[in-house]
């Protein structure tokens, strides 16, 4: 089974974006939220962390059985979340930035998505859960990372 860590500040929309992707993989299949098979990938799941700004988060011990962390930023304090791409990356997980809730930014997120990429170097992405935007092209990019990384 491969895991994508869904990684992320507490309230920054990781349950939301976690049931957006399968939905939108499942094809609305309500049966089967935990795992999905995406043809030339295999098993996936998955794994909607505790909030890495939680006093005794798991998410550290979760981190390492990644094979793609999914860092989502909310808002343009993301100095944690910037510390966690970093702690991500030592272990050989592969990061996706994800602006998530963008519909709440005036300009749906693309100049914290600017910010985001010129310190991190990471492909970002605006995603909201709730309208539905970018949620196909978040989903494409971790389909095509996850065709890349060998099993």
């Amino acid at each position: 089974m491969r895991q994508i860590g869904i990684f992320g500040k507490r309230k920054s929309g990781k349950s939301a974006l976690t049931y957006a992707l399968t939905r939108l993989i499942l094809r609305n299949d309500e049966n089967a939220y935990s795992t999905m098979e995406i043809a030339g990938v295999g098993k996936i799941m998955p794994v909607d962390t505790m909030g890495i700004d939680a006093e005794k988060s798991t998410a550290a011990k979760s981190a390492a059985s990644m094979e793609i962390a999914l860092m989502l930023i909310s808002n343009d304090s993301f100095e944690l979340e910037l510390a966690w791409i970093s702690k991500l990356k030592r272990l050989g997980v592969e990061v996706i930035a994800v602006i998530t809730q963008a519909d709440k930014f005036p300009d749906g997120g693309k100049a914290l998505a600017a910010a985001v990429r010129e310190v991190s170097g990471l492909p970002t992405f605006c995603v909201s859960a709730e309208k539905g935007t970018g949620v196909v092209e978040l989903n494409r990019e971790i389909i095509r990372r996850l065709s890349e990384i060998e099993r």
